[in-house]
């Protein structure tokens, strides 16, 4: 786990690998559309929230097809 996924596993309560690494990927390139590295503390959480939201939409319509 990087430095990214420990605070995305902290804003998500989500602990699994491979998880924290599809949301750090959702949030460089689609809530963000670049780096992590400039957003601020609150700024990062939120959009860790808000990637783990899309995660969990796009997972579950993955499951129901």
């Amino acid at each position: 786990m990087n430095g990214y996924q420990a605070l995305i596993s902290e804003a998500t309560g989500c602990h699994a690998p491979n998880v924290l690494s599809e949301v750090e990927d959702i949030m460089r390139n689609v809530i963000f559309h670049s780096t992590l590295d400039w957003q601020s503390r609150e700024a990062f959480i939120q959009g860790a929230k808000d990637a783990f939201e899309v995660y969990t939409v796009m997972r579950k319509k993955e499951d129901d097809t």
